[in-house]
Formats: structure tokens, sequence, C-alpha cells
């Protein structure tokens, strides 16, 4: 029974809230400044104009082997991200709202 528990909510997927594992999918638009958006689908990422389709977080830093850049360049990746109480981001000092749907205003 104990397993049953723990499979369950591992399948779960991910909370918006403090303390989970990876944001939910969705757009997330910078708060009072003029910086790119970031996207989150399933496990991959796109924050600070990379596409990092393998990305981990842990301990306030999110890591990918490899991202895509533009020109088909490819990068390790190691920065900030923090999942702040009520799903939303923080990001090299700068909050990030989830939006339902739609690109950021």
């Amino acid at each position: 029974m104990r397993a049953l528990a723990i499979l369950a909510t591992l399948s779960a997927g991910p909370a918006l809230a403090s303390g989970s594992t990876w944001p939910a999918d969705g757009v997330y638009c910078p708060s009072g400044t003029d910086v790119p958006a970031i996207v989150v689908e399933g496990r991959g990422i796109g924050i600070d104009l990379l596409d990092c389709p393998r990305a981990r977080l842990s301990g306030g830093r999110l890591r990918a082997d490899r991202c895509y850049a533009n020109g088909g360049s490819t990068v390790p990746y190691d920065t900030d991200l923090a999942i702040l109480p009520g799903g939303n981001l923080l990001h090299d000092g700068v909050k990030f709202r989830r939006r339902a749907r739609g690109p950021c205003p």
C-alpha cells in the first residue's frame, strides 16, 4: 500500500507550490522588466533564449547538459531558478508569472 502511495505521488506531476521539483507547463512572463519569457513544456524549458529539452532543477539551480541556441549551436547550461509559493518563478532577480495561455503582454 505504501508503494502505491509513493507511485501515485510520483506520477501526479509537478505541483504549483514551494518545494515543487519542476514548474507547471506554461508561459512565464517577466514582471517589470524587458527580458525573454520562460516557457515550460514537459521536462523541457526555454530560458534565456535557449531551448533545454532535458533540464534538471535542484537546490535553486537549473542545469542541462545540452541546450540549443539560435543557429543550431549546443551548449551546457547552469543558472539560478526557483519556484516560488503559488507557482511563480524567480530567475536572475526577476519574478516570472505563469499565463494560462497566449504570449506575454
